[in-house]
Formats: structure tokens, C-alpha cells, sequence
């Protein structure tokens, strides 16, 4: 969802520290629609074509991909508008017994590469990562905006969550993606609903300017580079975000609603803004118990790596 990868890692300090707002112990009324985050990254390659296709056998309800746009301007699945060092090889030649990685510090923009070269020269999926050490690994190629739209046929109740990488540092404009992506999407003539979302307001409106799409604002945003469970904990705990301040942040994002961090969400200040008219989701909730605790909050979207785990799903 965001750049990093804070909302997967110090869940259980964060709900001790904000159990009184943030955890969710308390019953309210809400059935969210569950929404398997990158397709489910808590069992498979987060955004892979092999997510994709168990979260249509299992016939989850709803998916979530993020989208990036290559040099020739081709939409492809990935969480960083780079290539990820972390879960991507070079692609394995002949005469070796390992594909190589790539350096810990490599930045290399997917902007700056074609869909064909990147399906020659890499794979990602394959890889460990700690944060979710159960997950089942398949070294892929990218998966394409346009092999998930064929993927979707015959599912029509999915809904899709596209959550839009767009950064003015390492991507192109807002007004590219929103013409890249509606168009494919409206060229695939499917039935399903889907929503945009994304860390920048410039994005969704420019979504919303080429056509009547529900948006939501994805919140806290952070740097590339940030400590983010570190900063994630103390800069939102340095001050109290309350209702108003989160329907402001989405009207001024232009979007139909917000997505906040499940560490930095507090129930009250999401029913108020449920109650202002606005969309609601929460993200990336993972334990049973946590999981349990939002089904019962009114919210529209409940985002979690583990659909399975959800009461609600």
C-alpha cells in the first residue's frame, strides 16, 4: 500500500501502545468487504500472477494491487516504483546455479525499463522475507496490469482495489497513470467495481478528472527511506488525529474517502468520518484477533496479507 513495508512489521507494539484507539476491542456495527492486501502477500508473492490466481480460486471477495508504470508505459504489479532488491533476482542464466541479487542499495526505476526488458532480465517473488516467513515462493516475471484484467474474467464479484505508485521523484505523472489505467480498464469492458487509491491527492484527481471512479486517500504516507515503524509510532503519537482532521485530509486529497494504518486508526474518529458521507478502510490488520476486533468496526474496507483469518470474509 504504502512505499515501505511498516504495516507488516511492529504490530504488537503499536497495539500496545494505542489499544485505547487504535486496536479495536470494542463492538461496533460494520460489515467491511475484506480485501486481500497485494493479493494476499501473507501466502504468495505479493502481486504475482501466482496470488492472483489462488485468490480467484478461493473466491476472495476482494483483492488489492499496486500499480506501476514501465518505460513504454505499460502498467505492471508492483508495490516500489523500483525493482526490489529485497524480493528480485536478475534472471538466472546458463552456467548458473544461483540467480544473482542485486545490491542491497539499488534504486533501478521501473520507469527506466521496458515491459520487455524487465521480463528478460528479472524475476521476483522467490525470494525470503521476514515479514511473512509462511509465504509460498515462486521466482516470477512481473506480473502485467493487462494479465490481471484477463485473469478477472469470469470472476465479477471481486472487487479490485488499484492502489497507484505514483511518486513525482520516481514514476511518471499523475495524468499518465490515470489515462494508462482507466483506459485498459474500460477497454476490458468487465462488470466488476473497483476503487483507486494512493498516498497523493494530485493522483486521485487527476483519476477522478478523466472519470466519475470512487478514490480513497491512503494515510500516513512516508518516505522511501523512512525508519517507518519508528516513525511511524512516534510521529503519529506526537499528536492526536481526530475526525475532523481526517475528513479534511480526504476532502483536500479530493477523494471519497481514506484508508488509514491500523496502528494510527481510532474507531470513534472512523465512525465520524463514516458518518460524514466518507469511505472507511483500515489497513493491514493481521492477527486473528485484530482481524476479529475490525469486522466489527463500520468500515468499508478491511485490508489485511491474511484473508482466511478474517470472521468477516
Amino acid at each position: 500500500m504504502t512505499n515501505t513495508r511498516w504495516n507488516r512489521r511492529g504490530g504488537a507494539l503499536a497495539c500496545a501502545l494505542l489499544l485505547a484507539t487504535g486496536c479495536g476491542l470494542v463492538d461496533a456495527p460494520g460489515e467491511p468487504r475484506v480485501v486481500a492486501h497485494r493479493v494476499g502477500a501473507g501466502n504468495y508473492p505479493e502481486n504475482s500472477r501466482s496470488a492472483v490466481s489462488a485468490a480467484l480460486h478461493e473466491g476472495y471477495p476482494a483483492i488489492e494491487v499496486d500499480v506501476v508504470l514501465t518505460k513504454d508505459r505499460v502498467p505492471i504489479l508492483s508495490h516500489d516504483a523500483w525493482i526490489d532488491a529485497e524480493l528480485c533476482t536478475y534472471t538466472l542464466v546458463e552456467g548458473e546455479l544461483e540467480p544473482r541479487r542485486l545490491s542491497e542499495d539499488s534504486r533501478l526505476l521501473i520507469k527506466d525499463f521496458t515491459l520487455e526488458e524487465l521480463w528478460r532480465d528479472y524475476r521476483c517473488g522467490g525470494l525470503g522475507d521476514a515479514a511473512t516467513p509462511g509465504a509460498f515462493k515462486v521466482a516470477d516475471r512481473y506480473f502485467t496490469f493487462d494479465e490481471l484484467l484477463s485473469a478477472l474474467k469470469g470472476h465479477p464479484d471481486v472487487v479490485v482495489q488499484l492502489d497507484v505508485k505514483e511518486h513525482p521523484d520516481f514514476t511518471e505523472p499523475p495524468e499518465v497513470f490515470a489515462e494508462e489505467i482507466l483506459g485498459r480498464w474500460n477497454a476490458a469492458a468487465l462488470p466488476n467495481r473497483f476503487f483507486v487509491t494512493s498516498t497523493r491527492g494530485e493522483l486521485l484527481k487527476a483519476v477522478q478528472a478523466h472519470q466519475d471512479v470512487e478514490t480513497l486517500l491512503i494515510w500516513p504516507a512516508f518516505g522511501a527511506d523512512d525508519n517507518t515503524t519508528l516513525v511511524g509510532l512516534t510521529k503519529e503519537l506526537q499528536r492526536t488525529v481526530g475526525a475532523q482532521e481526517l475528513i479534511q485530509l480526504t476532502r483536500d486529497a479530493g477523494a471519497d474517502g481514506i484508508a488509514v494504518a491500523y496502528p494510527v486508526a481510532a474507531r470513534p474518529a472512523m465512525e465520524a468520518v463514516r458518518k460524514a458521507g466518507l469511505k472507511t478502510a483500515v489497513w493491514t490488520a493481521n492477527t486473528e484477533g485484530q482481524l476479529a476486533a475490525y469486522c466489527r468496526w463500520p468500515l468499508d474496507y478491511l485490508i489485511t496479507d491474511y484473508v482466511e483469518r478474517a470472521p468477516c470474509r
